[in-house]
């Protein structure tokens, strides 16, 4: 028997690695940007470690605290792993794919152990649960997606903290440091390992043991729990439980509360449909991929139908002791906080949000088939048959699903064409898109993938018509498509109505409306500076625009004297008020800003020449010539100018 078991670790090790080994050679792809390839603790290696305990999680990447969700994010063990690999490694996903696919074997060979230790199903079967949970392909999104291995550290610390309390032979000292410890890292690796502060008492529960046992188990959890508890607080500053009003951070915000409701049941309907067919698998389930329903539609009533249903086995069968029973809960547990039924997520629904819940479903399905095989079918080969194929196609498609994985390119252009109705999924694909064609010098197929991106921006826009990035991103495809400059600066001027501050949508439209005709700029100068009346770089280019196109020199003079009253040092827009002065025939007021000028710039050759050249003309010769000469002087490469007196 020993013998027998040691054959089916190493059939779970081999498994993990066949599955899972077209994987290694993937790159980086969706949040792991946030939270490797573009986070400034990550990159700081071992010196970062200190910031990635003390922050928000995101704040690596967007360089302060940003709750995007109900709750915020503390998960800083899975983000110091991967800055103490950059340590040693560098940039180098093959290393974090493989540690990932290394800890997920890891987590299934300890499935495999405490099946096999528990005695509650015999060994073939605990084999068969540890094998089908391997391979199934809702667990693609937590192993490929490198940003997953909080959900996979989360689940191997609970694993071993559970393992290490049931079945390790240690010093009871020992035991009582090390299981908290492992809880306790858990927690620090995803939230929601805090569920078995129910789930481990009631684990002994079912396992029978004294009431003694399962209060300690108990505790061995809730103190880890209050610690936990007690660093995020000071982390994060509170709970935070306020809802973002962003449609992409919550998916409800434009739902009713009935239909938040039904839709949250509806979403359900489709995790249990994932689990036992698990295709078609995308990363994106945000608005509207998932549409909302609300309580006429049949799919509500169907999971409540369901759920009272599963709730009732699991009542039934707790006083009795029933393993099914504690699955159940096991399943509930894990999944709440995930749920949405408390507090948003953040999107409808996620595949990786399945990776503990979906071990209750496969532990199910596993043991009805034992069950039929014993009972009904007399211990003949079909059933098994049957289960042994299911695994074949979860290996399958989890190999194939791997290969969508493999850079932000492949994914978000094959998940859109199943997220066809998901804003998001249509805007980072047109994202994808324009990034190519800018990449491309080919001009034909430049225009092809600019086109290509503007079909689902406009896809997205559709969905969403207020969506900031999807504008911003039209902005710069319309301009690499030479489309109308009105058309073009209609989106970034829409995500300024919205966002005044938005500094991309500044950025990039002060950039093309450069490229307007003098008439088109000024328009749309005007227009920003609605969103911020101060701008120095809006009141200087409005200054240049109206003096050196249209040469209506007091509009220019105007905004210059703007841009100098917000910027008293603008060298720029000193020189080129004097150059209005001068063309005016003001040589006064154009010998005062130039003498202003030459304060601030001792040593700028060219504003001494035209503070001479403006003081000649008001007959201060002997101030005029000094000027002359400190041109001179500083710059020996220009024609010296000596005045006829």
């Amino acid at each position: 028997m020993q013998k027998i078991e040691s054959y089916f670790r190493y059939i779970l090790i081999v498994a993990v690695f066949v599955v899972y080994g077209n994987s290694l050679f993937n790159q980086y792809a969706l949040d792991d940007a946030i939270v490797i390839t573009e986070n400034k603790f990550v990159k700081q290696g071992i010196d970062g470690l200190g910031d990635i305990f003390t922050t928000e999680s995101f704040t690596g990447f967007f360089g302060f605290d940003k709750q995007l969700v109900a709750g915020g994010r503390y998960r800083p063990l899975s983000i110091a792993t991967f800055a103490i690999e950059h340590e040693f490694f560098g940039r180098n996903p093959f290393v974090s794919h493989f540690i990932n696919v290394l800890l997920y074997a890891f987590v299934v060979l300890l499935i495999f152990k405490l099946f096999e230790k528990s005695k509650i199903v015999s060994s073939q079967v605990a084999f068969l649960i540890a094998l089908l949970y391997a391979l199934h392909p809702i667990h693609t999104e937590a192993v490929v997606n490198i940003k997953g291995r909080d959900e996979i550290l989360a689940f191997l610390f609970v694993l071993g903290g559970i393992y290490s309390y049931l079945y390790v032979n240690w010093n009871r000292i020992v035991k009582l440091i090390i299981v908290p410890v492992l809880f306790f890292l858990a927690m620090l690796s995803k939230e929601h390992a805090i569920a078995f502060v129910v789930l481990l008492p009631l684990l002994m529960y079912f396992l029978n043991k004294n009431r003694s046992e399962i209060i300690e188990s108990g505790v061995l959890v809730i103190f880890p729990a209050i610690l936990f508890f007690m660093v995020r607080f000071q982390v994060l500053g509170g709970l935070h439980f306020e809802e973002s009003t962003s449609l992409m951070n919550n998916p409800f915000v434009e739902a009713t509360y009935g239909e938040r409701i039904a839709t949250v049941l509806f979403t359900w309907l489709l995790y249990a449909k994932l689990l036992f067919f698990p295709h078609p698998l995308t990363y994106d389930y945000y608005p509207y991929h998932v549409e909302l329903v609300n309580f006429a539609s049949i799919w509500p009533w169907l999971s409540i139908l369901l759920v009272i249903a599963v709730l009732f086995f699991a009542f039934m069968g707790l006083a009795k002791r029933k393993w099914y029973s504690y699955f159940i809960w096991f399943f509930i547990g894990t999944f709440f906080l995930m749920s949405n039924l408390y507090f948003s997520v953040g999107t409808f629904m996620n595949e990786r949000f399945m990776f503990m819940p979906s071990l209750a479903f496969i532990v199910g399905l596993v043991i009805v088939f034992d069950w039929l095989n014993r009972t009904v079918f007399k211990k003949q080969t079909i059933l098994f048959s049957i289960l042994f194929l299911i695994g074949l196609a979860y290996g399958a498609k989890t190999i194939d699903r791997n290969k969508d994985w493999e850079n932000d390119f492949t994914l978000f252009t094959h998940d859109v064409d199943i997220s066809t109705g998901s804003a998001k999924g249509n805007c980072v694909a047109g994202g994808q898109w324009f990034e190519k064609a800018v990449d491309t010098k080919d001009k034909k197929l430049q225009k092809q993938y600019y086109q290509k991106a503007r079909g689902y921006l406009q896809k997205s826009l559709e969905i969403y018509p207020t969506y900031n990035d999807a504008h911003l991103l039209m902005g710069n495809v319309k301009y690499g498509l030479k489309e109308s400059f009105d058309s073009i600066m209609f989106h970034y001027y829409s995500i300024l109505t919205r966002s005044p501050r938005h500094a991309n949508a500044w950025k990039n439209a002060l950039a093309v409306i450069k490229s307007g005709k003098p008439d088109e700029r000024v328009k749309w100068y005007l227009k920003f500076l609605e969103f911020d009346k101060d701008n120095v770089e809006i009141l200087y280019n409005l200054g240049v625009t109206y003096g050196r196109d249209l040469q209506q020199f007091d509009k220019s003079e105007e905004y210059l004297n703007s841009t100098i009253e917000q910027d008293p040092g603008n060298l720029k827009a000193l020189k080129d008020l004097a150059v209005v002065y001068g063309m005016t025939r003001r040589f006064k007021e154009s010998a005062d800003v130039l003498q202003k000028l030459v304060k601030i710039a001792p040593k700028d050759a060219g504003a001494w020449y035209n503070l001479g050249l403006s003081l000649n003309a008001i007959q201060q010769i002997d101030e005029a010539q000094k000027a002359f000469d400190k041109s001179y002087e500083l710059d020996p490469s220009r024609n010296r100018v000596v005045i006829k007196k």
